[in-house]
């Protein structure tokens, strides 16, 4: 049997739907019930966004039934400008990959892909938080072999209205 095709990419407009359907599918990977209908305009409101968003996928090529590729693999990254670093930076929000697809290169791929990208627009630092219920590990393996350093911090966050 031939090896699959795993492509990486930046994702487009054709991609709205899978990548709603990945999102969604992570979100409940995560123990959250989340609603596709309720996602898609906020997937489709940062695809159009492509001046401070970076959403890379990561797809299988050449199965029947997916005309782009089936999409395993999402890497999104914001844009801020930041005081403490005199310039633009990144925030890597998510980095997921089906768990399927895991142990294939294809996270460091959308991460090598995603430093290009920043190195290219003179971005002045990456940021990544790792929540530690998530195999952070695995992910800190990851980060640490492309450079990111670990900076001890507390997040605190307040959900508010409609959030």
């Amino acid at each position: 049997m031939a090896e699959p095709q795993l492509i990486v990419r930046r994702i487009g407009g054709v991609d709205l739907r899978a990548a709603t359907e990945l999102l969604v599918a992570q979100q409940r990977a995560y123990g959250r019930d989340t609603d596709a209908d309720k996602l898609r305009p906020i997937v489709q409101a940062v695809l159009e966004d492509v001046d401070r968003v970076l959403m890379l996928g990561a797809f299988h090529e050449g199965l029947p039934g997916f005309a782009h590729g089936k999409m395993v693999g999402m890497l999104t990254m914001s844009l801020i400008v930041s005081i403490e670093h005199a310039g633009e930076v990144g925030h890597i929000e998510q980095l997921w990959v089906r768990d399927d697809y895991r142990r294939k290169g294809l996270g460091d791929r959308m991460l090598s892909l995603a430093l290009d990208w920043s190195t290219g627009r003179g971005l002045r630092a990456l940021d990544v938080e790792v929540a530690e219920r998530f195999d952070a590990t695995a992910a800190q393996g990851l980060y640490g072999k492309k450079g990111f350093s670990e900076i001890r911090r507390t997040r605190l966050s307040k959900t508010l209205a409609g959030g």
